[in-house]
C-alpha cells in the first residue's frame, strides 16, 4: 500500500454528519459511524464520510456523495476505506461489486470480506481447525428435526441474522419444535443448528480484534438463551483465559489472511459462536462499562497496519514477525 504524505481515509456511513457531537455512553447500541470517523480526524487523518447509498459510475469513474455535503466526490486516491454496515438488501450486490474495483488492499474489511465472512456460514466450512459448538445448516426442515429428536439441547438461528431475531432453544421436549424449524426454512432459507454451550461458569465474550490484534472483550449476561444486547444481555468487564486467547489469536490471523481487519468474535470458552465484520457495535459498549475509549487504539493499530506494507499485519503467537503467501507482513502483542 502506498504511504501518502497526508494519509486520508473514506467511510462509507448511512447518511448524514459523522461528526455531530458526542453520542451519551451507555451500553448498547452503536455509534461506530460518529465515533471511528472523530478518531481518525483527531489522529491528523483527512477523514470524508460518503452515504454508502449514492454510490454511481460516471465517464467509467467511481463516484459518492459526501455525507454532509452532498457532493459528489471521486472515491479515488484515498490511502484507506472503511465500509459501516451492509446498507440496503436490494442495493447490496451492485455496491459491493462497484467497491470490489477499488483497491482491496486499501479496505480495513474488502468487499469479498463482507459479502463472504459475515457470520456463521464461513466460519463453519472454513475455519475446522477453530473450535467451535457442533453445528448443521440446511433448509430441509425434516433433516434439522431429526437431529433435533435424536436428542440434546440446540440453539436454532437463521444463517445469517442480528440482534437476537429468531433465535430459539429447543430440543426433543419441544412441542413447538417443528413449527420452529419449519418457520426458519420457510421459502427454503437456510437455519443453523447448535448445540447449546452452557455460559453459568464464563459466560458468553465479545472480543475486539483490529488487524490481527486482541483489543479487548466483553462478557454477556444473557437474559434468556440469547446473547444480544439488543435482546435483553448486559455487558460486564471480563479477562480473556489462556484457551480464549489461543482461539482469538488463531482466528485473528485467518480473518486478516481473508481480508477482516476490523471484527468482533463471539465465543463461549474456546469456541467460536459467530464473527460480525459488517459494523459490530463493541466500543460504545466498551466504553460505557469500563470508561475507556478504545477508538484511538483502533486507529493505532490500523495506521500501524496500513504503513506497513500493502497486505496484512498480524501477530503471530510467538511474537516474531513472518510473511504470509502473498508476502504479508505478521506480527503479534
Amino acid at each position: 500500500m502506498s504511504h501518502l504524505p497526508k494519509q486520508s481515509i473514506a467511510f462509507f456511513v448511512s447518511g448524514g454528519d459523522c461528526n455531530p457531537p458526542s453520542a451519551r455512553t451507555v451500553p448498547g447500541g452503536n455509534d461506530n459511524e460518529t465515533r471511528l470517523p472523530r478518531a481518525f480526524a483527531d489522529a491528523g487523518w483527512t477523514v470524508t464520510c460518503f452515504d454508502r447509498e449514492s454510490l454511481a459510475v460516471h465517464d467509467r469513474t467511481l463516484l459518492a456523495k459526501e455525507a454532509t455535503s452532498g457532493k459528489r466526490l471521486s472515491l479515488h486516491g484515498f490511502n484507506l476505506y472503511f465500509a459501516l454496515g451492509f446498507g440496503a438488501k436490494a442495493t447490496f450486490l451492485d455496491r459491493m461489486q462497484m467497491l470490489r474495483t477499488l483497491d482491496q488492499a486499501r479496505f480495513v474489511n474488502g468487499a469479498d470480506a463482507l459479502i463472504h465472512q459475515h457470520g456463521k456460514i464461513s466460519l463453519l466450512l472454513t475455519c475446522p481447525d477453530v473450535p467451535q459448538p457442533e453445528s448443521h445448516l440446511s433448509n430441509d426442515p425434516a433433516h434439522l428435526a431429526s437431529l433435533v429428536e435424536q436428542g440434546g439441547d440446540w440453539v436454532l438461528k437463521p444463517a445469517a441474522s442480528s440482534f437476537g431475531r429468531d433465535v430459539f432453544r429447543v430440543s426433543r421436549q419441544d412441542t413447538n419444535a417443528w413449527s420452529l424449524i419449519e418457520s426458519l426454512t420457510r421459502d427454503g432459507r437456510y437455519a443453523l443448528l447448535q448445540t447449546c454451550l452452557p455460559t453459568a461458569e464464563r459466560g458468553e465474550k465479545r472480543a475486539l480484534l483490529v488487524a490481527g490484534t486482541i483489543l479487548g472483550a466483553y462478557r454477556k449476561v444473557p437474559a434468556d438463551h440469547r446473547g444480544n444486547l439488543d435482546a435483553g444481555a448486559t455487558a460486564h468487564p471480563t479477562s480473556l483465559a489462556n484457551d480464549e486467547r489461543t482461539t482469538l489469536a488463531r482466528l485473528a490471523a485467518r480473518l486478516c489472511d481473508m481480508g477482516v481487519r476490523f471484527a468482533t468474535v463471539d465465543l463461549v470458552g474456546e469456541h467460536v459462536l459467530e464473527i460480525n465484520v459488517a459494523n459490530p457495535g463493541w466500543l460504545k459498549t466498551f466504553h460505557a462499562i469500563s470508561g475507556d475509549d478504545l477508538a484511538p487504539r483502533v486507529v493505532a493499530r490500523l495506521t500501524d497496519w496500513a504503513r506497513a506494507s500493502a497486505g496484512n499485519n498480524v501477530r503471530t503467537e510467538d511474537g516474531v514477525y513472518a510473511y504470509g503467501a502473498r508476502g504479508n507482513s505478521v506480527q503479534v502483542a
